[in-house]
């Protein structure tokens, strides 16, 4: 009797070393799904981490795990880590290592028990709509002993049932998430968050109604009235004009006609006042073209906020980089910035 156990023994040993020679030494996971939004906002939601808690399956299955940003907000280098419940999500982090404007996110994983991993996004744009994959690779063998490798290629069979489900999960989450945002197709937007530094400007508060003719009639008058001032108190320009909108409505806009200058002590005089740009985080766009087309940059602008997570503030404003007199309308170059929330974004 012992002797049939020990030999049964040595039979399922020699039978599992068998098997595990055939066995593959990788794992591949694959999960994809249709958004009704274009590739450009898809690409935002997966380009970094600031949104993973509303979409990853694991957040809200272990949510009391602590979660660490650093490096970039997105793209290359973006990394987030992860210290949870062994039970549920565990301990680890993953890092951006390539990112391709619209179409590829690629990401490297380390658990703690685990090893490393691979895993991107991938989107195809499919003409206002887009396809999004999630996919995961792994060497199941690698930095594992003998024995570890053997047992983690016998677990691999199982892998595209253990995570494919939540991955379908976590698309699903992004699926909802995309198509919450705004259906603006934002590709080939000109745009950086930066840090704007205060200038000493000008200014004359106005307002008018969203007609294009009130409006530049109304900026006109304000400018003149600066740039006659400035003349006559010795003031230099420092900067080209600009116009801060303080406040807009479906009736018009309150807004500053303002033009940086080098400040210097004079009593000021008619509707002149002193002050400064404003600053801080903003998100700044490169309007290319005539001033009576920016509406669509505008919509552009306010999409990407959106879908980075960023909170629009309650200021934003123009800087008229070309000279209207100089340049020809197709040629203008105008500034644009939307500032950014204090407390916008994060985990």
């Amino acid at each position: 009797m012992i002797k049939k156990v020990f030999y049964s023994i040595v039979i399922a040993i020699v039978f599992f070393l068998l098997i595990s020679f055939i066995l593959p030494r990788t794992v591949h996971v694959e999960r994809s799904v249709d958004v009704d939004r274009p590739a450009s906002t898809v690409f935002a939601l997966v380009n970094g981490y600031d949104t993973i808690k509303t979409w990853s399956p694991w957040a809200s299955r272990d949510p009391w795990a602590v979660y660490t940003l650093s490096g970039p907000a997105n793209g290359v280098g973006a990394r987030l880590e992860w210290d949870g419940d062994p039970r549920l999500s565990g301990k680890g982090w993953q890092e951006i290592t390539e990112s391709v404007p619209y179409s590829l996110v690629r990401m490297q994983l380390k658990f703690a028990q685990q090893g490393m991993a691979t895993a991107y996004f991938s989107i195809q744009d499919q003409g206002g709509s887009s396809t999004l994959t999630w996919g995961f690779d792994a060497d199941l063998t690698k930095d594992q002993s003998l024995a570890g490798g053997m047992v983690a290629q016998y677990f691999g069979l199982l892998f595209d049932r253990w995570i494919g489900g939540d991955y379908e999960i976590g698309l699903a989450n992004i699926k909802a998430l995309a198509e919450s945002l705004p259906n603006v197709d934002f590709s080939g937007l000109e745009a950086e968050v930066v840090d704007a530094a205060p200038m000493d400007i000008l200014f004359i508060q106005s307002d008018s109604s969203q007609d294009p003719v009130d409006l530049a009639g109304t900026l006109a008058s304000a400018y003149q009235e600066i740039t006659s001032f400035m003349a006559e108190n010795d003031i230099q320009l420092a900067a080209q004009p600009m116009t801060i909108t303080r406040a807009w409505s479906e009736n018009g806009y309150a807004f500053d006609a303002a033009i940086p200058v080098v400040m210097k002590d004079v009593i000021l005089t008619g509707n002149i006042q002193a002050g400064q740009s404003p600053s801080g985080p903003a998100v700044r766009v490169i309007h290319r073209g005539p001033y009576d087309r920016m509406m669509p940059t505008y919509e552009k602008l306010s999409a990407y906020m959106a879908a980075n997570g960023l909170r629009e503030g309650t200021v934003s404003w123009e800087h008229y980089i070309s000279d209207p007199g100089k340049t020809p309308g197709n040629e203008l170059v105008t500034y644009i910035y939307f500032q950014i929330e204090s407390d916008a974004g994060g985990l």
